[in-house]
């Protein structure tokens, strides 16, 4: 829209120009949104012989759920736990912070593994743009804040900035919330659990990572194990996850199915 707005003030045919510049633009982001989340989260490849349980652990929850091995990145940001995206089933990257392997035990780790392998289907193209689109959305909160912080509101935490950034988050998080709603697979507790094996173990790393937890990166709770912690009320709208004692209970009515 903004690229057409600009052409608009050089008339019809500038208005033409922007929209064909625009449509290019979003064949492009969307042909690369890969690269894009890769950047967004300052992830680096896990070389050949870093960390072989980890990626054994991989292979073999993989070929038990019948998926294509996804490739492992580690990232050094506090995120609140691990996510998934890719373009299909059999192309997939697998986004670990660096934090859960001093958190989690090995069990621990396995079933947060688990609850990302799950999570590849035929949505998973889908459920990449919408990851893209609701941290550059989201991202761009803290950017509104550290504006008014160069132009003389203030520091960052003093409430001229936390103003600035409260409305520009009342304005992006309810159509983006309402975006990952839409996109978001059901009974990814279950399926985590009866892919490991253990629900128990499942539980357990829930529990340290709610323990744990770490704010910002509000939309990432929609693909992550559990919901960061929020800022502000308008963030409340990306809790995709109930309370621990709800989630335990329809796991183990679930299993019970299985």
């Amino acid at each position: 829209m903004p690229i057409i707005l600009i052409g608009a003030l050089f008339g019809l045919v500038g208005a033409l120009v922007g929209l064909i510049v625009s449509v290019i633009i979003c064949i492009l982001v969307i042909r690369n949104t890969e690269k894009i989340i890769l950047r967004l989260y300052k992830v680096r490849p896990v070389l050949p012989g870093e960390f072989p349980n980890i990626r054994e652990k991989i292979r073999l929850l993989s070929k038990r759920y019948g998926v294509g091995i996804p490739s492992l990145y580690i990232t050094d940001l506090p995120l609140p736990g691990s996510f998934i995206i890719g373009k299909n089933t059999q192309k997939t990257a697998l986004i670990m912070p660096g934090r859960l392997l001093k958190l989690l035990s090995e069990d621990e780790l396995e079933s947060t593994l688990a609850y990302c392998i799950v999570q590849i289907n035929n949505n998973i193209n889908l459920r990449t743009l919408a990851i893209m689109i609701s941290a550059i959305f989201t991202m761009a909160v803290s950017a509104v804040r550290w504006g008014a912080v160069f132009t003389g509101f203030g520091d960052y935490n003093e409430p001229a900035p936390k103003l600035f950034g409260l409305f520009f988050s009342g304005l992006v998080a309810p159509p983006t919330a309402a975006m990952l709603h839409s996109v978001t697979d059901q009974d990814i507790d279950i399926k985590a659990a009866d892919l490991c094996g253990n629900p128990a173990t499942l539980i357990m790393a829930i529990d340290k990572l709610e323990k744990n937890n770490v704010m910002g990166y509000p939309s990432l709770g929609f693909f992550s194990m559990v919901d960061p912690l929020k800022e502000n009320f308008f963030e409340d709208l990306f809790n995709a996850h109930p309370p621990r004692e709800i989630r335990v209970k329809n796991m183990i009515e679930g299993m019970k199915k299985i």
